[in-house]
């Protein structure tokens, strides 16, 4: 399977595109990815070196791309600007045309900690343009919220906030954190006729890129043909392994380099629950 991912990139570390291809490619894909900027490192480590790309050369890198081969799956992550969405839109639309095409979104625009770090107008054409296309969404709880415009506070304000997007044009809804115990970390999967609780044990102080790990273990996953809350499962494990090797090697990034075997076979499994399960006959 090919996926086209448009995401940041950096040299130095695994954030962005540095993470999501990564483990796509560890785990057996091939990955066409396009940066959306090029920075020296995460700009949590200081003031990074680099730039955002042009709109008009990031549509013109896509172009070619699909021009020679049309991707399984496209994924979006840092935008970096607003037209790039709209450029990706546009590219979605004509590609539709001729055969369907997965879209896997991962709304980057903050987080419960720093707030929001892009644009408005980014925002914007996250919620109105790129997410009605979108197969499957992936916010964190702030994303959410802000794609839904309701409260994320409690799992039932998370569950309220996902079905809406559901009617939004997205068929599956993924909240990367969902509250819960301060002692564990949750992630929710929903979809129009089911909902599951994914749960872990929490890692505090985890580096920045999980995010994007988890988008590419889940991609991974689930264009191998798994359901999509055992794919999601799966990625908050081999996350979760990650993040704990990365704190006892103690850089500030992700360890992939070293933590790689934990993308294939996560040392734990976290614990699923079905939130609407079947009534016994």
């Amino acid at each position: 399977m090919a996926i086209l991912s448009l995401s940041s990139q950096v040299a130095m570390g695994h954030v962005g595109n540095s993470a999501t291809a990564f483990a796509l490619r560890r785990l057996g894909h091939v990955v066409w990815d396009v940066p959306t900027t090029v920075l020296s490192f995460h700009p949590g480590h200081g003031r990074p070196e680099g730039k955002a790309l042009e709109c008009g050369a990031v549509s013109a890198i896509m172009r070619a791309i699909v021009a020679r081969a049309r991707p399984d799956m496209i994924f979006s992550g840092y935008l970096a600007d607003a037209t790039n969405g709209e450029m990706l839109a546009r590219q979605l639309d004509r590609m539709r045309v001729d055969a369907p095409c997965r879209y896997v979104l991962d709304p980057v625009i903050g987080d419960a900690h720093t707030g929001r770090y892009v644009a408005p107008d980014v925002a914007t054409v996250i919620r109105d343009t790129l997410m009605p296309r979108a197969d499957i969404v992936l916010p964190n709880r702030f994303e959410l919220g802000v794609l839904a415009g309701m409260p994320t506070a409690t799992e039932r304000e998370v569950t309220e906030a996902a079905r809406h997007l559901l009617t939004l044009g997205p068929k599956t809804v993924i909240c990367t954190s969902a509250p819960g115990p301060e002692d564990q970390a949750h992630v929710m999967v929903f979809q129009q006729t089911s909902a599951h609780r994914i749960s872990m044990t929490a890692i505090p102080d985890a580096p920045h890129g999980t995010g994007d790990l988890f988008a590419g273990v889940f991609m991974a996953r689930m264009l191998d043909g798994m359901p999509l809350h055992h794919a999601a499962a799966l990625a908050a494990a081999s996350v979760h392994a990650v993040i704990g090797w990365s704190r006892a090697l103690g850089d500030g990034d992700l360890a992939l380099v070293a933590a790689q075997s934990a993308l294939l076979d996560p040392p734990l499994e976290a614990e699923i629950t079905d939130l609407q399960p079947r009534a016994e006959t």
